[in-house]
């Protein structure tokens, strides 16, 4: 066999070849192991507690500011799991995402980074209006993909935005 005919693998055995690979920062929410692109992470900040906001969803715990931007935190453990709260676990970390909507993310913990192949997401990224991309295996524990297109109206689960009125 050459070496034209043998190809990298990623972590489901796709080939490396025709993909581009990407970096993924793990983190914990309660018993969830989630991954996000760390091109969509604009910084990770260290816990603190937000400002609530009134009649906010469960999933919003409020607003705080991070290198000058004011962004809406969200709980991820109770965006995948409504039953996932809990007195016991505070979050640790916020990841201040990009994008237009102005949010972060509290969790637990941060793991390490891992690189996979673009091809695991691509196939379902475009049609996908959920939180999750894709659960994917690596070193025998699941990562949740997340989608953070999706995060926005996952957490308001289907209530009204406010809306100027003139």
């Amino acid at each position: 066999m050459s070496n034209e005919q043998i190809q990298d693998k990623d972590l489901n055995d796709q080939p490396r070849g025709n993909t581009s690979i990407r970096s993924l920062q793990l983190c914990r929410a309660a018993s969830y192991l989630c991954g996000i692109f760390e091109n969509e992470i604009a910084t990770v900040a260290p816990w603190r507690e937000p400002t609530p906001l009134p009649q906010a969803p469960a999933t919003v715990l409020g607003v705080v500011s991070i290198q000058g931007r004011m962004l809406t935190v969200l709980n991820l453990a109770t965006l995948l799991d409504s039953n996932a709260v809990s007195a016991d676990r505070t979050p640790q970390h916020i990841l201040a995402l990009r994008g237009d909507e102005q949010l972060a993310l509290a969790v637990e913990a941060l793991a390490n980074t891992i690189e996979i192949g673009d091809g695991l997401i691509d196939e379902v990224a475009d049609s996908c209006e959920g939180l999750v991309l894709r659960v994917i295996k690596h070193d025998g524990a699941e990562i949740t993909v997340l989608n953070v297109r999706g995060l926005f109206p996952s957490a308001i689960q289907g209530r009204e935005r406010r809306r100027r009125r003139f």
